[in-house]
């Protein structure tokens, strides 16, 4: 299956495109809008590869295991139990998918 084939847009972002609240663009006008941020394209492909799907992330303080629900240019989702945790890659160790 292509890992960004996906359903619908609000089951999860496919690549290019990100789902921002309505307070983005006042808060980009009010702040610089110019920022740079380093990528690892490869990491961030494996990453929604595993979309939708379990599993394991190891951050530099814990071991955190869910679904993952968003993969953004910064960011990940992990859903556990019903919450959201918003974990930054700069943050991430590495990650195991699970069967």
């Amino acid at each position: 299956m292509n890992p960004y084939v996906f359903r619908n847009q609000t089951e999860s972002v496919p690549p290019g495109h990100y789902k921002y609240s309505s307070n983005l663009p006042a808060i980009m006008n009010q702040l610089s809008p110019n920022s740079t941020m380093s990528t690892e394209p490869v990491f961030l492909d494996h990453l929604l590869m595993n979309m939708g799907k379990k599993i394991k992330v190891v951050t530099i303080n814990e071991k955190l295991e869910g679904t993952l629900t968003g993969v953004a240019i910064d960011h990940i989702q992990l859903t556990i139990n019903n919450l959201n945790y918003h974990i930054r890659f700069q943050h991430i160790t590495y990650f195991v998918g699970k069967p």
